[in-house]
């Protein structure tokens, strides 16, 4: 197996096993980012096919920083392109309102439990955040699964940081909305105490 350097210097070169290798060592990963925040398969595998012409094309730019860092350089490029095919889309406008023209944020008189919420498979949960409008999605993804700061979110997205905050705090309670509905659905209580009986 290579390793992430040799892919790294491989691909500068133009080898077609070192671009074989980049793609699939990282497509899952990737693939799975960005259907965070495209939330539809089809328009993934667009997006996923776009964010490796870019990384192959743009790969002399990648300077090796270390294990992993061929990682983030790739995240970063399927991120940005993400963003770039949801703007394309027209599917960030609602961003731009003001928090001022937004409704409050749903009312959530019983929150799931740390435990409940543990015992979600993580592609439950996921198919949850890609059924978040676009907006609320996005800033959710860029906040709380990939480490962006509010003030980043806003300079990425064209938006003041309270907007970025607002959406935040919507995007978390339609969350803890769809996970109690879940857990209500599902029988989830009644399973535990079952086996701790």
């Amino acid at each position: 197996m290579m390793s992430e350097r040799d892919i790294s210097k491989g691909c500068k070169r133009g080898n077609a096993k070192a671009q074989r290798a980049l793609f699939d060592r990282y497509s899952p990963l990737l693939m799975a980012k960005i259907y965070r925040y495209v939330g539809d398969d089809d328009d993934a595998k667009d997006v996923l096919q776009d964010t490796f012409v870019k990384a192959y094309t743009m790969i002399d730019s990648f300077a090796w920083e270390g294990e992993g860092s061929l990682q983030a350089w790739l995240t970063r490029i399927a991120v940005n392109t993400s963003l770039n095919f949801l703007r394309s889309r027209k599917r960030l406008s609602a961003l731009s309102v003001d928090t001022a023209d937004i409704d409050d944020p749903p009312d959530i008189a019983e929150e799931a439990t740390a435990t409940q919420v543990n015992s979600l498979d993580t592609s439950t949960i996921l198919e949850m955040v890609a059924e978040l409008p676009d907006g609320y999605r996005t800033v959710f993804n860029l906040y709380c699964l990939d480490g962006y700061s509010h003030k980043e979110i806003a300079q990425q997205l064209g938006i003041n940081e309270k907007s970025s905050s607002s959406q935040l705090a919507r995007a978390k309670a339609i969350l803890a909305q769809k996970i109690k509905k879940y857990i209500n659905e599902h029988n989830i209580d009644n399973y535990y105490e079952q086996q701790y009986e």
